[in-house]
């Protein structure tokens, strides 16, 4: 069995999701639609067969031809109607089974000091990777961004004397009220993250926040594939670092 790109199913399913509502649109009066629709169709077809292998079904336009009209050929619709949706079924389910059973790596956090949040970021990690998998790219930007934080705070309980005492200490004494900027400074400043890492850190603070909707109101913060996966890749290079 082919082995699809999720984000390639994604693509053509939404897609199509699309040109079915323009033949509808084109069909309403008349119930037939022109060549030119049935070209762009067969060029869909084409290029979902290019990077889909064998899950569309093939599309023979004589099947659904009306009459010609002047110039121009033109189709029953209600038919066409019929092939889309079957197309639109077997992309569906392939989105469904990509989500559901995704292909996901499990990464060793042995660096954690603490069992218990060690258990939460790699169950966490599972999860901010069926989320970049899935397109939820705002729970997976947060997700990281915990992780992150978690991740460090967990490293600087190890010596908290070395870490208050560290010329970036804020004045809190309680570690587990330090933002993820004060975390990432001391953490440089104490030698235990080097600073590209903690350098790439910051670009996640911002959206640390996002679980807040009023926060993503008024930040105007992007929430985009491209986000996501930067929060991802810090996240790596945090865990390469400890690791």
């Amino acid at each position: 069995m082919p082995n699809y790109n999720y984000e390639k199913i994604r693509e053509h399913y939404h897609s199509l999701t699309e040109i079915k509502k323009i033949f509808e649109d084109a069909a309403i009066k008349t119930g037939v639609i022109d060549g030119s629709l049935i070209s762009e169709y067969e060029e869909f077809i084409e290029e979902a067969e290019n990077d889909l292998p064998g899950l569309l079904k093939d599309f023979d336009e004589t099947n659904y031809f009306s009459h010609v009209g002047g110039k121009t050929r033109y189709y029953r619709v209600e038919g066409i109607k019929v092939h889309i949706a079957r197309n639109l079924g077997a992309l569906k389910v392939k989105l469904d089974n990509t989500v559901n059973t995704p292909v996901t790596e499990a990464k060793s956090f042995h660096f954690v000091g603490d069992d218990s949040l060690r258990i939460i970021l790699e169950r966490d990690y599972q999860e901010i990777q069926k989320g970049i998998i899935a397109g939820n790219w705002k729970s997976a930007i947060i997700l990281c961004g915990g992780s992150i934080e978690a991740i460090l705070l967990d490293l600087l309980q190890k010596d908290q004397t070395t870490a208050k005492t560290s010329s970036k200490a804020p004045q809190e004494p309680n570690l587990d009220k330090w933002n993820l900027d004060d975390l990432i400074e001391v953490a440089v400043e104490t030698d235990l993250v080097n600073k590209g890492a903690a350098k790439l850190s910051h670009s996640v603070r911002e959206y640390r926040n996002l679980i807040h909707p009023g926060v993503e109101l008024r930040s105007k913060l992007n929430v985009e594939p491209e986000e996501a996966k930067i929060a991802v890749e810090v996240l790596n290079i945090l865990i390469r670092e400890l690791a």
